[in-house]
Order: structure tokens, then C-alpha cells, then sequence
């Protein structure tokens, strides 16, 4: 019997070891689009939840990856609905512990790893880009998120979004088409 049978049965242990193999999926995806720490947490214990509840819907161990995945991702666009009219949550928590992320692995870097102006100059480009981000609409940030920024194919976001496969790509290049035009208009105003 596989690890989601045995959590599905009421196994705890088997559903700890399911966690602890996507945890990391769960919260990267949480703070990609919810962009500070707090709101990750919240958002990825709020995902882990909902996986728990909805566990028997799962159909396959196949399957579990991108089911979480979509659950996560549902569970942070509902919360920035729900905040919708309140001012949008901030990018720039992701670069305020002195550390940049890497937008092709998704890897920190350290200040330390560049030279001091090329620290400087990386820092502003993320600075920038984070500004750039929030200035897209939700739907368009998240989906690059999960493209540009969380590496997953287009097949796996259609899976977690729910979304035709096309409407994917088409929403992606729209939003990458956006926000290109949105840092060409702030590089102008330097």
C-alpha cells in the first residue's frame, strides 16, 4: 500500500512523510505569490490543512505533487481575493534578509557571492522586477510565479490551475508581454 493509501486510512506517519517530501513545493509556491514570510506560513499551514482535509480526493500518489500544488495555489489566490480593495502585499520581503533569488533555479544568493557593484546592481534589478510583480494583476503574477520563477511546465500549471492548457500560455506571455512593458516605463522614469 502506498504512503496516500495509508495517510487516506488514518495513518499519520504515512501523511507526515507525504508532507515532508512536498513541503518544500508547498512553501516555495506560498512564497512566490504571497511574497513575505508571515503570509507564507500562514498560506502554506492553511495548504497543508486543506491537503489533510481533502485527502481521500487525491486520486493517485501519482497525481499528489500537482494536487498539492493546486491546493497551495488556490489556497493564496482565495487569500488575495480576499484582500482585494486592501493594499497588495509587497514583493520586496523576498529581498529585505540580504539575499537575492535566482529567477532561472530559484536559489538564494548571497550579497557575498558578487562583487560589491554587482550585489548593488542585482539588488536593484530585483527590487525592480518585485515592484514590477506587484503591479500585475493576480492571476498574471501568479501564473509567472509558477513559470518563471518556480520552473514548472506549462502542463503543470494548467494541472494546478485548472486552466486549458492554451489559456496558459497565452495568460503567460501576456503577463511576461505586461510587465516588460511595466520595467520599460520605470527604467524610462530613472
Amino acid at each position: 500500500m502506498d504512503l496516500l493509501r495509508q495517510a487516506v486510512n488514518g495513518d499519520m506517519a504515512a501523511f507526515e512523510s507525504l508532507i515532508i517530501q512536498y513541503e518544500k513545493l508547498i512553501y516555495n509556491i506560498a512564497w512566490r505569490i504571497m511574497g513575505n514570510a508571515e503570509d507564507t506560513k500562514d498560506m502554506a499551514q492553511e495548504a497543508i490543512l486543506k491537503i489533510y482535509r481533502n485527502l481521500a480526493t487525491c486520486k493517485s500518489i501519482d497525481l499528489f505533487k500537482a494536487w498539492s500544488a493546486r491546493i497551495t495555489h488556490n489556497t493564496c489566490m482565495d487569500e488575495l481575493r480576499r484582500r482585494k480593495g486592501r493594499a497588495a502585499e509587497s514583493y520586496d520581503a523576498m529581498f529585505d534578509d540580504g539575499h537575492d533569488i535566482d529567477a532561472r533555479s530559484g536559489d538564494l544568493r548571497s550579497p557575498s557571492d558578487d562583487d560589491p557593484e554587482t550585489a548593488l546592481l542585482r539588488k536593484e534589478m530585483a527590487n525592480m522586477i518585485s515592484e514590477g510583480l506587484n503591479k500585475l494583476s493576480d492571476e498574471h503574477r501568479a501564473l509567472l510565479v509558477l513559470r518563471d520563477m518556480q520552473g514548472l511546465t506549462y502542463e503543470e500549471i494548467a494541472e494546478i490551475t485548472s486552466l486549458p492548457l492554451g489559456t496558459v500560455k497565452s495568460r503567460i506571455s501576456r503577463g511576461r508581454s505586461n510587465l516588460k512593458q511595466i520595467l520599460i516605463k520605470m527604467m524610462e522614469h530613472l
